[in-house]
């Protein structure tokens, strides 16, 4: 290994370091002219004074998903699920609309989340506005899953598992085991052998992904419907995985000898994304501080400022660096493949060959419909098209009608009723 690749992994080390439970924005700027001087201690208190504006921390903004339903006035339930490979995952469940009861004969729908994200991420907005309350209200039976290694998902059987193991994977492994195991509890549970699926994000790749191993998904799929879908992101602009797809190629070294398993963004990395992309009313709203917006871009026209503290308190809500860094490999080489681990050895331990595996378009023989925002940073409208050109039965590719529609207005946008989720519903009620 040469000195440049030492001095960016020792970069990379740097930026991706936890100090403590700090994982927030400290404007640097700000630190200059600071009356405490550019000390350890004034960051710590503009860290501190930070927290307390936006008031992120407390738990009235950042209950669990099942206890938000509750207080909405749905039934929830929670159900525990143990993938082939021993991983304790948490799914959540609307089984009726409000005052309802229960009946067996309602469609059920799967909704997943994203990259960094949670089952939170489709309730946070509150009735008449998150897209699982306004499903229940249309008669479905809702289900949402949490894939390995985020806030709900972050438990396996085996209790002496080391972190260098149990945080040993990406979306490959959501694919091949969480998701199937997700939708066969859900269909033994509610005894359909049919459902609808929505993903977002990295919940669209996964169950593209899935359809690779297990066919029985995509023939039990009534619809799938992708928002801010992909299978490539050869072309994506975010500031994050740019500096992700540099360190692309040292990962390895990286797992093995530095230990940086769980993806914990220090304050530095933050702060350097943060002055990339980050305007001064962003600053002023606490944008900066969240990883996920500087990862997915900020739409002012789309984001209820109300709501904008309680999407905060649930977001991000973890994921491996190696999931990180597969989206990174994913840049460099503009294909759609699984993990390479950057050796023969680990690679035929992992996949039974010295190349990870390509994955194919012509097993997602399921009705699709896209639906990709202009100004998405993740997924970019070149990177959209070329999974739409490859889909065999593709029954919608609509473009939301806003220029500056973004990645996670697809989850909080406050004119989505209108634009995507109204769409949806209308497309549901045809299959």
């Amino acid at each position: 290994m040469g000195l440049t690749s030492i001095a960016r992994i020792i970069t990379l080390l740097v930026l991706l370091s936890s100090q403590g439970s700090s994982r927030y924005y400290v404007n640097v700027a700000v630190m200059e002219n600071h009356p405490m001087g550019n000390e350890i201690a004034a960051w710590d208190l503009e860290l501190q004074e930070s927290m307390k504006e936006h008031n992120v921390g407390d738990h009235e903004h950042s209950k669990p998903t099942d206890e938000m339903i509750v207080d909405a006035g749905y039934p929830a339930e929670t159900h525990t699920v143990i993938t082939d490979d021993g991983y304790i995952l948490t799914l959540h469940r609307i089984p009726h609309d409000a005052g309802g009861t229960y009946n067996r004969t309602r469609p059920v729908v799967f909704l997943q989340h994203g990259l960094l994200s949670s089952s939170a991420d489709w309730v946070v907005t509150g009735p008449g506005k998150a897209l699982a309350f306004l499903l229940s209200d249309q008669g479905y039976d809702v289900w949402m899953g949490n894939y390995r290694g985020n806030t709900y998902s972050h438990q396996h059987v085996n209790q002496d598992i080391d972190k260098k193991t149990y945080w040993a994977f990406t979306w490959d492994e959501m694919a091949e085991h969480d998701l199937p195991t997700m939708l066969s509890h859900m269909m033994e549970v509610t005894g359909q052998d049919t459902f609808y699926y929505i993903g977002h994000s990295m919940g669209t790749l996964t169950y593209y992904t899935a359809c690779n191993y297990h066919h029985w998904i995509q023939n039990a799929t009534r619809l799938m419907v992708g928002y801010g879908p992909h299978t490539i992101v050869a072309n994506m602009i975010s500031p994050v995985f740019g500096l992700m797809s540099q360190f692309a190629n040292d990962i390895q070294w990286i797992l093995d000898y530095l230990g940086l398993y769980e993806f914990l963004p220090s304050n530095w990395l933050i702060e350097w994304w943060a002055a990339k992309v980050c305007d001064e009313s962003m600053m002023h709203q606490g944008i900066c501080e969240n990883l996920m917006f500087l990862v997915a871009g900020y739409n002012k026209n789309e984001m209820n400022s109300t709501a904008l503290s309680y999407i905060m308190g649930h977001t991000p809500a973890g994921t491996s660096t190696m999931n990180m860094l597969h989206y990174g490999q994913s840049v460099n080489t503009g294909g759609w493949a699984g993990y390479d681990f950057g050796s023969d050895q680990l690679n035929l331990r992992r996949w039974n060959s010295t190349r990870p595996p390509t994955y194919k378009y012509d097993v997602i023989t399921a009705p699709v419909a896209l639906f990709w925002g202009e100004n998405d940073w993740l997924v970019v409208p070149q990177d959209e098209a070329a999974l739409a050109g490859k889909l065999p039965n593709l029954v919608l590719n609509q473009r939301v009608d806003e220029d500056a529609y973004t990645h996670l207005d697809f989850l909080w946008g406050m004119h989505n009723m209108e634009k995507v989720y109204g769409p949806t519903m209308e497309l549901m009620e045809k299959y």
